[in-house]
């Protein structure tokens, strides 16, 4: 990224493209890990796609609050987005069951672990990346 500082409507475009691409990748995986023999919950789409694009948006805005009034804020930004994606591991190894009451099976980590890879990749690499 260059020196210019970004604009709140830049950052909100390079959270938008991470978030999109990521929403695909993620309905992709979760078409891959069924054919590997994963359980895929009702309404399963609908919140991979809510889930992949929102929080890359907010993140976006945290960005763009980090490189623009921090110093080091893009350094920040990368710690603060890896620590995060290494937290949101927690829940795909220790959730017994989904908020509506779905109990979970042992292939969920299949499903939901490379999701939150990939999310948390595009969004700490790709919101600086497409934020121009």
């Amino acid at each position: 990224m260059d020196t210019q500082q970004p604009t709140i409507v830049q950052a909100l475009k390079g959270g938008a493209i991470a978030g999109l691409i990521g929403a695909g990748l993620n309905n992709i995986w979760s078409l891959i890990a069924a054919a590997l023999g994963a359980t895929i919950p009702p309404g399963f789409t609908i919140a991979v796609t809510l889930s992949s694009f929102v929080p890359v948006l907010i993140g976006a805005l945290i960005f763009f609050l980090l490189v623009r009034y921090a110093p080091k804020g893009l350094t920040i930004w990368y710690a603060l987005s890896i620590a995060f994606t290494l937290l949101s591991f927690f829940p795909v190894f220790n959730t017994p069951q989904l908020p509506d009451g779905t109990l979970l099976d042992s292939t969920f980590p299949l499903l939901a672990g490379p999701m939150h890879a990939i999310s948390g990749f595009l969004a700490a690499w790709g919101i600086p990346k497409w934020t121009r």
